[in-house]
C-alpha cells in the first residue's frame, strides 16, 4: 500500500528517495514484538527473579497502597484492610495516617 502512495506521488522502484533522489532505496524492516514481555535494550540482560528481594525490586517507585495490593494478589492474600487513624491539614492539602491489617495482623 505504502509503495501505492510513493508512486502516486512520483516515486519509481529503484529510485532513492527525496528531493534529488538520492535517499535510501531500501525499506525499513520493521520487526512486530508479538510476545507480552516487556522491551530489553541492546545488551542488557534478564534477570532472573528470586526470593523477596526480587519483589522489591519490582516495587520500587511505585505507590506504598499499590505495592502492598499487588504483594497481595500476587501472593493470594485477602486484601488488606485500612483503617484511618488520623486526618490533618487543609481541605486542598490533607495528612492521612492509616491503620493497615494484613491477614488478620496490625
Amino acid at each position: 500500500m505504502g509503495a501505492q502512495l510513493m508512486r502516486k506521488m512520483g516515486w519509481r522502484e529503484g529510485e532513492g528517495l527525496g528531493k534529488n533522489r538520492e535517499g535510501t532505496v531500501e525499506p525499513i524492516l520493521v520487526d512486530f514484538k508479538t510476545d507480552r514481555k516487556g522491551l530489553v535494550a541492546v545488551g542488557e540482560k534478564t534477570q532472573k527473579r528470586s526470593g523477596h528481594f526480587s519483589v522489591m525490586k519490582d516495587l520500587s517507585g511505585k505507590h506504598p497502597v499499590s505495592a502492598l495490593m499487588e504483594i497481595c494478589n500476587k501472593r493470594r492474600w485477602s486484601p488488606p484492610v485500612f483503617v484511618l487513624v488520623d486526618d490533618s491539614g487543609p481541605d486542598h492539602r490533607k495528612h492521612f495516617i492509616f491503620k493497615v491489617s494484613l491477614n488478620s495482623l496490625f
